[in-house]
């Protein structure tokens, strides 16, 4: 898929919903507020394929060490929208600075069990961009082909158990990277967007 191609389906289409099936990341139903945050789905073209742009987690870190994750977090009071939040994150944690990335639009948000309101913003990166990665928060970042990630054969259900209670959660393995989680279920959305 190219980036014209991705766009002109993407920005064609109405953003599907999630699927939930008692994942990890079902319907917030805790008592503290859920905070708002923000993604970036960070989509690099080279020789007219798309790439996803995706990080490691670093290991020490206290809340999901080592998932595979897209760049992001919390929304601070100085950001104009969760946009500015998407590339303030993905500068802090990759170096990529925000005149290297093009937004062209957002999936809905999507609360998670960590009490979190996350918005996935969709945008393109430069493919020049050089990373300087912040150690403290990304082991490592990796670019996966859209056209395997995207391909509905890609994500698969895996059921998994957690704190005693069995879950069906969305996985891929990538080589040695099992994407999963909020980042599989975000990534299954967008392909059910892409694919209707």
């Amino acid at each position: 898929m190219t980036k014209d191609e991705f766009l002109l389906r993407f920005q064609s289409l109405s953003p599907t919903q999630y699927q939930h099936h008692r994942p990890l990341s079902k319907v917030h139903s805790s008592p503290r507020p859920l905070r708002d945050a923000a993604v970036l789905i960070g989509l690099v073209e080279r020789e007219q394929q798309l790439q996803l742009v995706l990080t490691r987690r670093a290991d020490h870190l206290k809340h999901h060490p080592g998932q595979v994750s897209f760049p992001g977090g919390k929304v601070e009071k100085h950001d104009l929208d969760v946009a500015e939040t998407a590339l303030r994150e993905t500068h802090e944690e990759l170096g990529i600075p925000p005149h290297k990335i093009k937004v062209i639009g957002a999936l809905p948000s999507l609360n998670t069990v960590s009490s979190f309101s996350v918005v996935p913003v969709v945008a393109f990166i430069d493919a020049s961009y050089q990373p300087i990665i912040d150690e403290n928060e990304v082991a490592e970042l990796f670019e996966v082909p859209a056209s395997f990630i995207l391909s509905p054969d890609a994500l698969s259900s895996y059921s998994v158990t957690h704190k005693g209670v069995s879950h069906t959660i969305y996985g891929a393995l990538f080589e040695q990277q099992f994407i999963w989680g909020v980042t599989a279920q975000i990534l299954h959305a967008l392909q059910r967007q892409l694919s209707i």
